[in-house]
Formats: C-alpha cells, structure tokens, sequence
C-alpha cells in the first residue's frame, strides 16, 4: 500500500489455523523477505521514483510499482500537485551590482528540478490529474513487466480504467450504487476507505427508506450530503439521527451542522443523551432550542450531560421564553444535585433551579452546601436567604479571591445552619440576613474564621427577644464589630442592649439603613477609632451623623471625612493634653462652629470670668465635660456636614423638605452627567434668592404640550382632588404642586428615589418634566400614606406607574386605580394598559436620566 511517507504492507495472523480480522500494519523496510521477496526490488523502485531527474529515466520503475502496489485511501493528502523547487536568483551586491554579469565569477550551475512521483502515487487524485496531462503517445502505459501495455483506441487511462482493464474484469460486475448516492455523497468519499464509504451507503440506505414523498427525501439527503462533506470520517451524527422522529432528524443535522460542523463523536453525545434530550418537550422549537445550547456549550469544553441537565431544570421551571443566556455556561461540572436543588426551590418558594445548576459549575462544593442543607426546617423568606449567600462570591473584578473565601465560607456554613434551624421561624430570616452581610462585608478572609466563632453566638443574641424580628441591619452591622481588634472583641459584646435598640431604631427602614450603612463605611475605613468610641458613648448621636454622612455620595463623602480628620477637633490627642487646657479648647472650638458649649456653667464662667473653683470642682467639672467630648466631636461633624451640604444656598433653616433637597442633591454625583444634577442646583440657586423656579414654562417643556394638545396644560397641571374613606382612615389624594413636596417622593415611601437610593436623579426628573406628575395620598395629618407617579407617553396614553410602599392596603390601591381611570376621562386620553402588544414610551424633557420601573402590575 503506497502512503506518502513509504510503502507499508497489510499482515493478517493466523492463530490455531484461524486468520485473526485485525489486520497489522508493517513498514516494507521491515516485512520478512519470506513473506514477500519482491520487498528489496520494490523498494528501489520507490526510492528512484523520490528524486527523479527525468521521467523516462524511472518510466519503468513508476508502472512497477504501480501494478504492485495500491494507493492507502484513508490517508489521502490534499489535492495538490507536487511542485519542482526552482533556486532563487543570486542578489545583486554593491561590489558586483549587475550580480555575476561581466565578471571573472561565473554562478554555480544550478541543480535540475527534482521529480517526487511518490507523493503522486500515493494519492489517487493526483495520479489521475497526472494522467490526465500526460502524453501517453511519448511515454506509453507499461506492464509490470516493462512492455507497453495494449489499449484500445479512444481508451481514457485512469488508476480505475487501467486496474479494470488490467484485471479483465467486466464492467457488470462491479457494484452498482444508487444514483443519487453517486452524484451527492461519492464525490466526497472518493478518497476514502471501502469501509467509509459503505458506512454512509448503509446511512444513506436508512434515511432514504423513512420517506415516501420525492420532495421530502431530497431535502433529507440534501442535508445528508452537506453532513458528510463538511465531516466525512464522522459518521456518528448521521446514525443518531436515525433514533429520531422525521420532522426532528433534518432539525438535529442542521444544527449538528451549525455548531459543531458536523463533528460529533460517540464520548461526545451518546443516544440515550439524544433520546432524553427528545423526551424533554413535544414542542420541537424547544427541542431545536435545547440542542443548540447543549452543541454550544460541547465546544466550550462543557459535556453534554452537564448541559442536558440544565435543560431538565430549565423545562421543569415552566419557563415559556426561549432565553439563549439562561443555559450558556463555560464550565463543566460533574456533580449537580437535582434533589436538592428541588428541595431547597420548594422551600425558598422561587424557580432558580437552572441558576443553581449553572453556580454549581461556578462554585465547586455548591452541591455539598445543597446537600446539607435542612431546607424543610426554615422558613420561606430564611430559605430564600440562605439560598443565596452565595450571591457574595460573585465578584468578577476579584474571582480570586472571592473563590477563595468561598472554600473559607464552606467550612463555616454548618455552625450557623444549626444556630439557625434552632431559631423560631419568624427569627430565622433575621439571622439569616445578618450572616449574609456579615460573610460579604468582612473582608479579610484568613480572619474570618475567628470573626464566625467571636460573632456568631452575638448575632444569634440579637434575633432573640427583646430585640425585634424584623430588622434588617444590612452591612452596618459588620462595619461596625469589624473595626474591633481581636483583643478587644469582648468590649463589643458586652456593651449594653440599649445600644442596639438605638441601632434598630435607626435601620427600621431600608432607605436608612442603606444611609447608615455608606456613612459606617466611611468611618470604617477612615476612623475606625473614633467609630468605636462614639459608639460606646453616644450611640444615638453616632447613628445619627451616620445617616447624615451617608447623604453624601461616595467619592464627596471620602473627600469629605479627610477634610475633617485633619481638623482640630480629631486631629488633637485629646487624652494627652491636661484636662482644663482640653476642656479651654474644647469651648474655642464650639465658638467656632457655632455649637452649645459642652462646658457646665461653673467651669465656663471660670474660664471666661474667673469665677473661683477649688480644685475638685475643677477635676470633677472636667471629667464631665471631657465625658462630653465624643458626642461633641459628632455635633461638630454634623455641622461641617451641613456646611459642605448648603454652603452655596443657605437653605436648611429654611424647612424640612429644603433640607431633604440639600441631601438629595449631595447625593447625586458630580461626575455622572447623566444625574440631574444642574437642574437640582438651578432650583436649589432661585430658591436660595427668593424666587420659585417654575420649570412648567421653560421653552422644552411648553414645546412638548406644544406636540401633545391632549395634554392640556391646565386641567393635567391641576389634576383632580379627591377625598376617599379607607381602613386607614380618610385619604386625600391630589398632585403635588410644591417642588420641595415632590422631591420627597422617594423618602416618603422609603424607595430607591429617596437620598443615597439607586435611583435618586428619578425623584429630580418628576421635578424638571411636565409629562410627569406625582400623586400624594395624605390622611388627615397632612402625612403622606402613599404615592405613585403618573405620566403621559408620547402616544398620549397616561401610563401609571407602581403604588409606594407595596404594603399599603387594597382600598387604598384601589383609590389610586380610580383617581387614575377618572384623570384619563377628564383630560380625555386612555390609561395604558400592560399587554404582549402594547407598548409606551414616556419622553425624558428636561431631565438628562429618569427611571422607569414599569407600568403598575395590579394584584
């Protein structure tokens, strides 16, 4: 058998008499001579044919090894005709710039081209293109004996014809095959092994015989051939097909053919894989959809089980939406616990079942935390929790190390497991919450360990009576223990409870507890000294200065805390100083700032008048005012806070919702142009002089009532009034006209448009927009119960948007609904109602950003 890199034999074994199927390849060089004594000859033969310097010189040897030998079709090179190497031409020099031309030196004669033949006989395709070009009147076909062989006129010579017509064997007897197979598929298969080529024959057979109508077995085939031309030696994916339902089998090749290029191995997909994954759905846009994501997710190195197993989940969630991104994953896993999955799902009360399967690949022991897990004894909210704590490893920009306290986390999981199934059910969310932000917030993670086994008998303290249920700490919590030392750690836990009374009260809703938890933050990074000791000493007063701080966004804030640091009032060591001299700088430093002296009477009157005072009056007097010293130091920080906040305005003796305004702006960073914060400052600049700013009459506003004539200015501008009785009492409901009264919209109801929430700029836009109204629900208090915001879209349709806070009763919800529907008749428009063809578009006028968080889903 002739191959490019030599002649190799063919040897079968004979044991006990029995030849042996398998056949063993040889090298010629190293075939027994008594097996074929023509080795030695033939071999010459081969090497003259590799560096032949003309073809009739090696004519003979060339029809030798031809009729002894056959080419190996299973290792067809590429079709490409042999080239003779030509020398490169010498390079011209500047001794010599006309190269050799004109002088003594002559250039070495070059070599004659090299004819390889070998590599044209090892290829039938070649041969024949040679064939095809030769001229066989000059150089004659020879037998294997050297003498021209007789051909009859009109004879084409081919490797095929010249073995037929050598052989006398007629063309009857030769196997005749089907005539779509010889135009769509032998083509390809030409160069191919026997055994190839019967295996797509028999493929071909198959899938031919499935239909009855022409067109439908074209299309078939068609595909079939496009299958084996883009893989021929794979014909694993054409034989699973065949397991399928007709209308799936052309589905499943064209997407074979797609995604993997037809390459699809048995260790790749086997066919109770294929047959599961058919069972999955009736639907076949399902079942198109499922193998696309399975093929996708193979060449990303990920197994087919591991994906037809994210399908099971995904089609067992009841997902109707076809989402490509819900099933692509990039890494393997071979442990994904189904049951548990199941379990923790029922108990949690959500359908993330292939949100787990895709983390189980992405945190390696997910399983195990699965696993062990006693789901049947938490309640629903703890286990919605403590499902997703591992949502505090997911930190792209630090993969590292988030992996690597994850390993860390799975070691400590089962101390606060059994902490937590011990709980009441009503207490167990609490503790879960805790435990949640504590391992996301404490950053150290070699510390962790000994942070679980200090804290965690605290944290279970503080979800057991007198201390309330429902409160959510946030990260407050651990911002604060983390800035204790190890050695000092019993300090914190043996501070009074009326502390962490003061720290309920002050994260009893979420908007402040997210502002407490950003002005800890700071403290923690920046003075985490000054933290604990105000903790201990005034606590009400620290959490209060936190919320206040926490106003500010993050960049502004660090700036700020720097700022202040590097003042007297915390860059003094007050300890060092002798007590009467702290307590003279202490009432220098009060003046300054314009706050009550922390002095009693006596001792300032000693200071300033020279009252007399016996030296033990002035010991105990300093001891006191010095005892003062941390509150004061927060008096005087909320000072400079509001200082940094209204020194262009001057506003916050002005109202509450003035100073709420100051805040909002704070919080709005100066570095996103996208925020409203220009707007804000402009209002916030007229206010300051005197003047309301109506932004009603600014030209891009009256431009756009100017394009909505439905809209009529006055009667939306005024809206209705209208007065409903509820079980909380009787509601007024009627539009805010009152700028500052509008910017409240987000604290009211404690939202992400409040200050420091996600969404503040939002609260800035219902200011700056006239296609934007907020509607107030007040009881007779003038308190605001509810509130919801209205808009016309540019199809004229008044879209209303959620009711704020969610917990509100039904009547007044359905009070809202009404004053909606009866707004619509009087200005004469419809109320946008959500459906699968309907849409709405709500302009942004003046505002730069505005936050749509979708039309108002009734219950």
């Amino acid at each position: 058998m002739r191959q490019p890199q030599g002649i190799v034999a063919l040897l079968s074994d004979e044991v006990d008499g029995v030849v042996q199927p398998a056949l063993r390849q040889v090298e010629l060089t190293a075939l027994d001579a008594r097996l074929f004594p023509q080795a030695a000859s033939l071999l010459v033969d081969w090497h003259s044919l590799q560096t032949a310097s003309d073809l009739r010189s090696v004519w003979p040897a060339f029809w030798r090894v031809f009729w002894m030998t056959v080419p190996d079709a299973g290792n067809a090179s590429m079709v490409v005709l042999p080239q003779t190497g030509v020398p490169r031409k010498p390079v011209a020099t500047a001794a010599h710039p006309r190269a050799f031309r004109g002088t003594k030196y002559q250039p070495p004669k070059p070599a004659q081209p090299a004819l390889d033949l070998c590599r044209w006989l090892a290829d039938a395709r070649l041969l024949d293109a040679f064939f095809a070009h030769h001229d066989f009147a000059a150089l004659p076909v020879l037998d294997e004996q050297g003498q021209v062989l007789s051909l009859p006129a009109g004879f084409t010579p081919s490797s095929a014809t010249l073995y037929l017509h050598h052989w006398n064997r007629p063309a009857q007897e030769l196997p005749v095959l089907p005539e779509a197979f010889r135009r769509c598929l032998l083509w390809q298969l030409r160069a191919c092994s026997a055994d190839l080529q019967l295996a797509w024959l028999q493929i071909w057979h198959q899938h031919s015989s499935q239909y009855a109508d022409e067109i439908a077995r074209s299309q078939k085939l068609a595909v079939l051939a496009r299958l084996c031309a883009m893989n021929t030696d794979n014909t694993h994916a054409a034989q699973l097909a065949l397991l399928l339902p007709e209308n799936r089998q052309t589905i499943f090749l064209a997407v074979v053919m797609r995604e993997v290029q037809g390459s699809l191995s048995p260790q790749q997909m086997t066919a109770d894989q294929l047959m599961r994954l058919h069972d999955l759905s009736d639907d076949d846009a399902r079942f198109e959809f499922y193998l696309c994501n399975i093929l996708r997710n193979l060449a990303r190195q990920v197994s087919v089980e591991y994906s037809l197993t994210g399908c099971l989940l995904y089609e067992a969630s009841d997902i109707s939406e076809l989402r490509d991104y819900v099933l692509t994953v990039s890494h393997d896993c071979q442990d994904v616990p189904l049951e548990a999955i199941a379990r923790a799902c029922k108990a949690a009360g959500t359908k993330s079942r292939v949100s787990l399967w895709d983390y189980c690949a992405k945190f390696p022991g997910l399983a195990h935390y699965l696993r062990e897990t006693q789901w049947e004894k938490l309640s629903e909210p703890a286990a919605d929790t403590w499902l997703h704590v591992f949502y505090n490893f997911m930190d792209e920009d630090e993969k590292e190390k988030m992996q690597a306290k994850w390993q860390v986390y799975l070691t400590l999981f089962s101390a606060c497991h059994d902490v937590l199934i011990s709980l009441p059910a009503d207490r167990q969310n609490k503790l879960a919450l805790m435990w949640r932000h504590f391992i996301g917030g404490w950053d150290d993670v070699r510390s962790l360990p000994q942070a679980v086994q200090d804290f965690l008998p605290f944290m279970h303290k503080l979800c057991l009576p007198p201390f309330k249920a429902e409160i959510d700490y946030g990260h407050s919590f651990v911002n604060i223990v983390e800035t204790w030392p190890i050695d000092k750690r019993a300090e914190i836990i043996a501070i009074d409870d009326s502390v962490w009374r003061q720290l309920e009260l002050a994260c009893r809703r979420e908007d402040n507890m997210n502002l407490l938890t950003s002005g800890s933050y700071s403290f923690v990074n920046l003075a985490p000294a000054f933290l604990r000791t105000s903790l201990m000493a005034a606590p009400a007063r620290f959490f209060k200065t936190c919320n206040l701080l926490g106003s500010l966004h993050f960049e502004r804030r660090q700036l700020f805390m720097k700022k202040v640091l590097n003042t007297d009032w915390f860059a003094l060591d007050w300890h060092a100083m002798p007590p009467l001299v702290a307590c003279q700088r202490m009432l220098d430093l009060s003046k300054e700032a314009g706050l009550d002296s922390p002095l009693p009477r006596r001792l300032r009157e000693y200071l300033e008048d020279g009252l007399s005072l016996s030296p033990q009056q002035i010991a105990r007097h300093c001891r006191l005012s010095l005892s003062r010293l941390p509150s004061l130091r927060l008096r005087a920080l909320t000072a400079a806070l509001w200082v940094e906040m209204d020194a262009s305005f001057n506003l916050r003796e002005t109202s509450a919702p003035a100073r709420h305004a100051l805040r909002l702006l704070a919080g709005l960073d100066k570095f996103s142009n996208r925020n409203n914060r220009k707007g804000l400052r402009r209002f916030l600049g007229h206010a300051r002089d005197g003047n309301t700013l109506n932004y009603i009459q600014h030209p891009l506003n009256q431009a756009w009532y100017a394009r909505h004539p439905r809209a009529q200015q006055a009667a939306w501008q005024a809206g209705l009034q209208c007065k409903v009785q509820t079980a909380q009492g009787d509601l007024t409901l009627a539009f805010e006209h009152d700028p500052f009264e509008v910017l409240m919209m987000g604290t009211y109801a404690g939202s992400c448009l409040g200050i420091g929430g996600l969404c503040d700029y939002s609260a800035v836009a219902c200011l700056l927009d006239v296609n934007k109204q907020v509607l107030y629900a007040r009881n007779e208090q003038g308190k605001v119960v509810a509130r919801q915001l209205l808009a016309i879209d540019e199809g004229d349709q008044l879209v209303c948007f959620a009711v704020y806070p969610g917990n509100v009763s039904q009547d007044v919800k359905a009070a809202f609904k009404t004053y909606g529907l009866e707004l619509a008749t009087q200005l004469g428009i419809t109320v946008y109602q959500d459906g699968d063809d309907s849409s709405y578009d709500v302009a942004t006028i003046l505002a730069q950003n505005w936050w749509d968080d979708g039309p108002w889903q009734e219950e």
